[in-house]
């Protein structure tokens, strides 16, 4: 019982840090919006494993966790859960350590047990632009060649000790496959409309509509229903801000009770997005600043303390069309007139916020879509 207790307590820390990140990026990011959280939160966890004294509580702080819920073996469990589902989702942690640097056999033991982290040791300092590409391929064959270049030119140098990289990969097609496609508008103001390819459903879906925060929230199942796509529409063609300022009344498993099976019409506009983030001074200002100074702590990874975190990136790709959705995410850290009444219809031809999660509302992807190409 208190295993359980201390999963589903690991469970809302990460929701609340997947928020939380939203929110953060969102200051600075403008446009379309996408990354895996979940990625981001596990090789943080990683990294809280091999810290220790501010360095850790700051890491762990900025995880929504704490002395008492910062548990490898709850951690573990979470990664099982997530990942024994058929072949659609795969992670990949690796650790890159220059042969030169001697880490601690307990922080790659921990590693490899708990995380699932593979470990190499390459010459990352003799060979700094080789050993580059070496992790830009690992990082590709783990996302179906979706994530290319994370690491760009220049960020793995004769200085760079270490390298911890996490890799998402997701492909599944939807358990009800659209209809048809045709030429339809997406506004991206009120008033600015671009042509889109608008795919069309008519099915029963979980749905719920939020009349004091106005916004609709649908379910689009994957096959196997193992994995789901949850799309937040605000009522307003321009009420994504107000979505977003409302972002801490939100509730995915209270919304997840709330859904009802409805007999809906759906229109999703085809889209594509891939980003790239910087992450150091997101994560930074979410709490965790002494980890990228001097001042780090990283006792628990090796005895030399002059280790710290000299950069975070994150990259992330989805395709989402009729069929369904392949999404990919790595992050490395160096150190409606005329229709039927009985139908309820969900027209998302303004901006909009989605989810791919798990059944039982694990996030793995976030995503804005205010614009489409």
């Amino acid at each position: 019982m208190e295993f359980t207790t201390n999963l589903e307590e690991l469970i809302s820390a990460y929701h609340e840090f997947s928020f939380s990140l939203y929110k953060e990026i969102a200051k600075t990011e403008t446009g379309n919006i996408f990354y895996s959280p979940f990625g981001i939160h596990m090789i943080m966890f990683m990294t809280s494993t091999g810290a220790a004294s501010k360095t850790f509580d700051e890491i762990v702080a900025t995880m929504h966790l704490n002395k008492t819920t910062h548990s490898m073996n709850t951690y573990r469990k979470l990664l099982e859960d997530i990942t024994n589902k058929d072949d659609y989702l795969t992670l990949a942690n690796g650790m890159f350590v220059d042969t030169s640097f001697n880490v601690k056999d307990s922080f790659v033991e921990n590693s490899m047990k708990y995380l699932k982290s593979s470990m190499e040791k390459l010459e990352i300092k003799k060979n700094p632009e080789q050993q580059c590409q070496y992790l830009n391929d690992w990082v590709s064959s783990k996302t179906n060649s979706k994530i290319k270049n994370l690491f760009p030119k220049g960020s793995i140098n004769k200085d760079t000790a270490l390298v911890l990289a996490n890799a998402v990969h997701f492909k599944s097609a939807w358990a009800h496959q659209f209809q048809y496609t045709y030429d339809d508008s997406f506004y991206v103001t009120p008033i600015n409309q671009v042509t889109v390819k608008m795919m069309y459903l008519e099915h029963d879906l979980q749905y719920y509509h939020d009349s004091v925060l106005k916004f609709s929230v649908l379910e689009l199942p994957y096959k196997n229903h193992d994995f789901k796509m949850v799309i937040l529409l605000p009522d307003a063609k321009d009420g994504l801000e107000i979505l977003e300022n409302n972002f801490s009344k939100i509730n995915l498993h209270d919304i997840s009770n709330k859904m009802t099976q409805q007999y809906i019409l759906v229109k999703l506009p085809r889209f594509k997005l891939e980003q790239s983030l910087q992450l150091d001074e997101t994560l930074s200002n979410l709490g965790c600043p002494t980890m990228f100074t001097l001042a780090a702590n990283f006792s628990n990874i090796v005895d030399d303390n002059d280790l710290y975190v000299s950069k975070i990136v994150h990259k992330a790709y989805i395709k989402v069309d009729e069929t369904g959705t392949e999404a990919a995410a790595a992050t490395g850290f160096t150190c409606c007139d005329g229709f039927s009444s009985r139908l309820t219809v969900f027209i998302a031809d303004h901006p909009f916020i989605f989810f791919i999660s798990t059944r039982c509302n694990k996030i793995i992807f976030v995503g804005r879509m205010t614009n489409i190409d």
